[in-house]
């Protein structure tokens, strides 16, 4: 087991200590003084010292030593400084808190700028990381706070308590709990993934159903025997539908008879309108064929009229694109010829060019005195052959540009020669066609009225077609068959009436055969509650199991504290809580050296847990007689008369 202890802790400036130091005892150190001296300064200083918070776990409190109008002493340094053995290795700590002054340019006093906090681990600087790397190494900060203060598990939250200890006790496993007891296994089997308190909610929420289903049946019996009419002679109405349905199909028979008749009529009708329509139709094709005769060669010089008109438009709407494509090259022509005459303008300006010697020229630039004749023929002959050299080349370039302009203009002169000789074809064409008489004619159509009038088949067709509608104009009489029909609706009501009474039949038969489905409902229904209801009495029992298994467990890591972990409320059921006893006194009644005895007990059982010690902090301790032994270093906080701190 991992051991932590404190040899010496030194404080500066620390609250009220203005320099304080401590040598500890291994096992035993007290530190007595009265109210006020002290005492609870020491536990904050080794608190802060770890993890930059007081005792009570606030990271914002004073710890800065004030005067005696209660202001802070500006400019001095605030230490706490540590020697500790970890498994008897020496580990040294200090952490220091400083106010920083700085001047400000352009001022002859320093002004306060804030405050800055440096931390030595074995004299090494660490970073706020770096250090509590290193603190956790030695015990986590919320370890720490369970085993150096016997008041502070039992002052935590309920989750807070039971959290830490299942983490002591251990995961007790549902195959744990059922072992042994086969109503305990079956129920787990019939788990099928889900939790213990998911199926508890399931089986509810059945019974809820079952029940509200259970409770309406008896209503929806006794619906159904009220709503049950009074039985009649069944064979004797039957017998009479038989007979009514006999003679409806007589008369039904005799009906259909007369109808018959007129039915053929009427088809016969229909045969006759038939072969109207068709020498209608036959009248419409002869009329047609008539003015096609008649119209045939007006049809044919149309035709031909509009041939010869698209052509026309075909050959000018080409005539148009050509002429336009001729314009735009007779545009580049023009341009290429501008450019022609302005390269000749240039040729004819480069080529008279002369060089005229400047005298400025050959005078030496330093001391303005004439150059020696050799100098200025060679310098002469230099700035000719430059000149020489930048007129040939010029005129080489104008003569280049000319050819390449002269090429551009061959290369546009055939495409233009191309685009005369389709404006000279497409202008003969159009003229041709025009030339055509057919082309302006005025074309009118012949009137076929006549020769229509006067065909011989024709006049036969509508001499038909009066045949046909006199016979169509003959009317049909429908025959009366109102007494049939009232006959008919007499019986089809004695019927209806008949039905009615035996629909009573089925609506008995249905209601029985329902009220048997309902009881045997109920049967299966109230079986099915038993089972749930079995079921609950088991997860009840489980629950019940559980919790005497993991309070048994709980409580097996203590010498003298008893955890009550659930609480049996007045319905039956069982509520989480966290309530610390001492031979079944609860905590909070406890005397104040009962609650230290039994913090130490807790802090005795988280150390074994998890594998380290470290110092206890008892405040109070006066009030304790003997306490509870334990192998963590003990700091007693004792109020005395002493004015000033006492260590012993």
């Amino acid at each position: 087991m991992k051991k932590v202890i404190i040899k010496r802790l030194s404080l500066l400036n620390f609250k009220g200590l203005r320099e304080f130091q401590i040598e500890f005892s291994d096992s035993m150190t007290s530190v007595l003084g009265k109210n006020g001296s002290g005492k609870t300064t020491i536990f904050d200083a080794f608190t802060w010292l770890l993890f930059g918070k007081d005792s009570e776990d606030r990271k914002s409190f004073n710890i800065k030593t004030l005067d005696a109008q209660g202001v802070a002493i500006p400019r001095i340094p605030h230490e706490v400084s540590a020697i500790l053995t970890v498994d008897d290795e020496e580990i040294s700590l200090c952490r220091r808190y400083s106010e920083k002054w700085q001047k400000k340019r352009g001022s002859a006093t320093e002004e306060f700028t804030g405050h800055e906090e440096e931390r030595l681990y074995n004299d090494v600087p660490m970073s706020v990381k770096e250090w509590g790397e290193k603190i956790i190494s030695i015990c986590s900060e919320q370890v720490f706070k369970f085993i150096t203060n016997p008041l502070y598990f039992s002052a935590q939250k309920t989750d807070t308590q039971r959290a830490m200890l299942f983490r002591m006790a251990g995961t007790i496993s549902d195959e744990e709990i059922a072992a042994g007891n086969a109503d305990f296994m079956d129920l787990l089997a019939k788990l099928t993934g889900k939790s213990m308190e998911e199926y508890k909610r399931e089986i509810a929420a059945k019974k809820r159903r079952i029940k509200a289903e259970i409770d309406g049946i008896p209503e929806r019996i006794d619906e159904r025997k009220r709503d049950m009419p009074e039985a009649e002679n069944w064979l004797l109405l039957e017998a009479d539908l038989e007979a009514k349905k006999s003679e409806l199909e007589k008369v039904e028979k005799s009906i259909s008879d007369k109808s018959q008749a007129y039915s053929e009529a009427s088809k016969a009708k229909l045969e006759i309108a038939k072969k109207e329509f068709d020498l209608r139709q036959r009248l419409l094709n002869r009329e047609h064929e008539i003015k096609q005769s008649v119209l045939k060669e007006y049809n044919e010089q149309s035709s031909q009229q509009s041939e010869l008109r698209r052509q026309v438009e075909s050959a000018q709407a080409e005539l148009g694109r050509v002429q336009s494509e001729m314009t735009r090259y007779q545009r580049d022509l023009e341009a290429m010829q501008q450019k022609r005459s302005a390269l000749i303008a240039e040729w004819k300006e480069i080529n008279a060019r002369t060089l005229q010697f400047n005298q400025d020229e050959f005078v030496c630039p330093t001391c303005k005195r004439p150059l020696d004749i050799d100098d200025i023929e060679r310098k002469q002959s230099e700035m000719t052959e430059n000149f020489n050299t930048r007129k040939a080349n010029d005129l080489a370039e104008n003569n280049r540009k000319g050819q390449a302009n002269k090429k551009a203009m061959d290369e546009t002169m055939s495409p233009v020669k191309k685009c005369e000789e389709r404006i000279s074809e497409l202008s003969t064409k159009i003229e041709s066609l025009k030339a055509n008489p057919l082309y302006t004619s005025e074309m009118k159509e012949p009137d076929a009225t006549p020769t229509i009038e006067a065909d011989a088949e024709r006049k036969k067709i509508l001499n038909q077609i009066a045949e046909v509608k006199a016979e169509l104009d003959k009317p049909n009489e429908a025959p009366d068959t109102s007494e049939l029909t009232e006959q008919k609706k007499s019986i089809i009501s004695e019927i209806d009436i008949i039905k009615a009474k035996l629909a009573k039949k089925e609506t008995i038969e249905r209601n029985e055969a329902r009220i048997k489905e309902l009881e045997k409902q109920l049967r299966e229904q109230s079986e099915e509650l038993a089972q749930l209801e079995g079921i609950e009495f088991t997860m009840a029992a489980f629950s019940k199991a559980r919790i005497e298994a993991v309070e048994n467990r709980i409580n097996g890591l203590f010498s003298i504290v008893k955890f009550k972990m659930f609480e049996q409320q007045i319905n039956g059921g069982e509520v989480e809580t966290c309530e610390a006893t001492v031979n079944g006194v609860p905590y909070s009644d406890l005397n104040n050296a009962m609650t230290i005895n039994a913090g130490l007990d807790i802090i005795n059982a988280i150390c074994k847990s998890e594998g380290v010690t470290a110092p206890i902090f008892i405040d109070n301790a006066e009030s304790v007689n003997e306490l509870l032994h334990t192998q963590s270093q003990m700091i007693r906080l004792v109020v005395t008369d002493d004015e000033t701190l006492r260590v012993q």
